[in-house]
């Protein structure tokens, strides 16, 4: 076809739309009079003008049929929901679709060696190949299934990098659920059933979770991603003074349950408890069976890690859903004392990273003020028990300690011998344990040989030879000088031998007393040479000071508080007293005397004199 041929072809449609009655309606005579080509030249322009008429009419249209379909239902035919990693719900679904067995329809797995975190792996191979590797799915190509009548459709996209106003740029893994239906309440039964199959599998376990900024991905993916499923613990397993597991689960028990009341009263819906005491007398233990039996999770947060500041504790206890512990382990570490305080403001401190007190211990970013606003603040959530422990609760500020804060403040102390006798039964039960005088010496020369003969005790007769036993360890066991932790140590020991455990637990005691006498004199030694080192950096302080007038410092043998500072400025003695010191040695005391003033509580006596 040639060039006369497509400019004929063009002009006769032209002249077509321009004799046509409904083309006249619309006005398209004037148009195509204006684009009818009259040469050769021009009827390449009058082709793209009506191209891109044409496209600006296609896309119209496009447009206002996404517009009809976002409005009316009449052209939806599924719904669908997303859920981030990191989230409850997004384990969740996990589980559901683990337990529909859809994996058999995957051909992607993550293997892993198995560990204590909860990753939903799926068992496939020979059990014992099941019992050391965690093979889970992808699910990143579309599965479909069936359920309850409906076909719904599960995809999980890969990591992509998101930006939200409480976590900023962050990666972020989701999975999407679609069912093909229009009703709702058919995708929220689904997740109810998904719900409900999580909370029976968890039953059985305790779940933990703690906060991780790097995420597996190491980048901030989620505040909650690492969990762990531990068995519960029976409460009689946790051996405390008597009723104050009782009074800590019966008071949780009925803050749960009093929501409503909280709301009519007007009170925030939260509820804070500290356990304090020495280490090893089982705080944590009772937060743990607390949780187990009021089949609550638990979301750890330690503030001693260097990416938890205010903003980051802020965003994790905001991700924490209502009836679960926030718990925060030795609350007391986060905070310095004064006395570090004091230490870190003589530091110089240079760099990007965190400050150290003198001793070493890195300072926690996070501020008592953000603590404060977390717990009882305006942006504070409502519906969490918060839990503390702490083994020096005279390190804490008294702002943290205030009802609406803590509520409780619960004391623990070292072993009592109720405790000791209680711990011994637990550790022997009847069932398990065989006594020595249920063993008979079988004659085979001079060396005795053991054997077990057939049932010599029945159940109760044991039982009542292990209380017995139990009774005498006790005795031996001093009153609030061990705590359970050292007490089961040294049980652990003598498991399947109770008498052994009852005979040596008196020199154990002397052994763990020169041994805890011996600590005590290396911590004395440590903290005299502390002292001593301090005091000359104290000395070499006023040295530099006084340099500019002429003075030296000299440490002399402590004086009582009242005596006065000795100084010797220019070859004159002052005591404080300037009336009748020359010019040059009153101006000289003047100079000195905030700095010697600081030396009057120490131990020793600065003396400056003339050089």
């Amino acid at each position: 076809m040639n060039q006369d041929e497509s400019a004929a072809g063009v002009d006769s449609w032209f002249n077509l739309a321009g004799t046509n009655p409904f083309s006249r309606i619309l006005g398209f005579t004037v148009l195509a009079s204006f684009l009818n080509p009259t040469n050769r030249d021009t009827s390449y322009i009058a082709s793209g003008g009506w191209m891109l008429i044409l496209g600006t009419l296609l896309e119209v249209g496009r447009r206002f049929c996404q517009w009809l379909y976002e409005r009316f239902d009449i052209f939806q035919y599924s719904l669908t929901a997303s859920f981030d990693e990191g989230d409850p719900a997004y384990e969740w679904i996990i589980l559901f679709l683990t337990d529909k067995k859809l994996w058999k329809r995957s051909r992607f797995f993550h293997v892993t060696a198995r560990t204590s975190a909860r990753k939903w792996g799926v068992k496939t191979g020979p059990p014992r190949m099941a019992e050391h590797v965690d093979c889970v799915p992808t699910y990143e190509a579309p599965q479909l299934f069936q359920w309850k009548g409906y076909w719904a459709e599960i995809k999980r996209d890969a990591p992509s990098l998101m930006f939200s106003e409480e976590k900023g740029s962050h990666w972020s893994r989701k999975i999407f659920l679609t069912i093909y239906s229009k009703d709702v309440n058919a995708l929220s039964a689904l997740l109810e059933d998904a719900r409900q199959l999580y909370l029976e599998v968890s039953q059985p376990n305790v779940i933990i979770r703690t906060a991780d900024k790097g995420g597996r991905m190491g980048y901030d993916e989620s505040m909650w991603l690492e969990s762990k499923a531990k068995p519960r613990r029976a409460l009689s397993s946790i051996i405390l003074q008597e009723g104050v597991m009782q009074s800590i689960l019966e008071d949780a028990r009925e803050f749960i349950d009093s929501e409503e009341w909280y709301t009519l009263a007007g009170i925030p819906y939260r509820r804070g408890y500290l356990l304090h005491g020495p280490p090893g007398t089982g705080k944590s233990s009772t937060i743990y069976g607390i949780a187990g039996e009021l089949g609550l999770e638990i979301y750890s947060l330690s503030l001693a890690s260097q990416y938890v500041d205010d903003s980051f504790l802020q965003r994790s206890v905001s991700a924490i859903p209502k009836q679960a512990i926030f718990l925060i382990e030795d609350i007391d570490c986060a905070f310095p004392s004064r006395e570090e305080l004091n230490e870190m403001d003589e530091m110089p401190h240079y760099g990007p990273f965190p400050r150290k007190t003198k001793s070493g211990r890195p300072m926690s970013q996070v501020t008592l003020s953000g603590l404060l606003n977390v717990l009882d603040g305006v942006g504070s959530d409502e519906g969490k028990i918060f839990f503390a422990t702490t083994n020096y609760v005279e390190n804490l500020d008294p702002a943290l300690l205030r009802p609406g804060r803590i509520d409780r403040k619960i004391q623990y102390y070292l072993a009592t011998k109720t405790q000791a006798e209680a711990l011994f039964i637990k550790f022997y039960p009847a069932s398990l344990t065989t006594l020595s005088s249920e063993l008979s010496a079988s004659p085979s020369g001079p060396n005795v040989v053991l054997e077990k003969s057939p049932m010599v005790m029945n159940i109760s007769e044991r039982q009542a030879a292990l209380v017995e036993l139990a009774k005498e360890f006790a005795s031996h066991v001093p009153e609030h000088e061990f705590s359970t932790a050292e007490l089961q140590g040294y049980l652990l020991m003598w498991k399947k031998s109770p008498e052994s455990a009852v005979s040596g637990v008196s020199e154990w005691v002397e052994v763990e007393r020169k041994e805890r006498k011996e600590r005590l004199e290396r911590e004395e030694e440590r903290k005299q040479q502390l002292k001593e080192k301090r005091e000359a950096q104290e000395a070499e302080r006023l040295q530099g000071s006084l340099t500019r007038i002429g003075g030296t410092v000299v440490i002399a043998p402590p004086v009582a508080d009242d005596a006065s500072v000795s100084t010797v400025v220019n070859g004159e003695h002052a005591t404080g007293n300037t009336a009748n010191a020359s010019p040059a040695s009153t101006e000289a005391s003047t100079a000195t005397e905030q700095t010697i003033s600081a030396a009057r509580d120490s131990s020793t006596t600065l003396q400056v004199s003339a050089s």
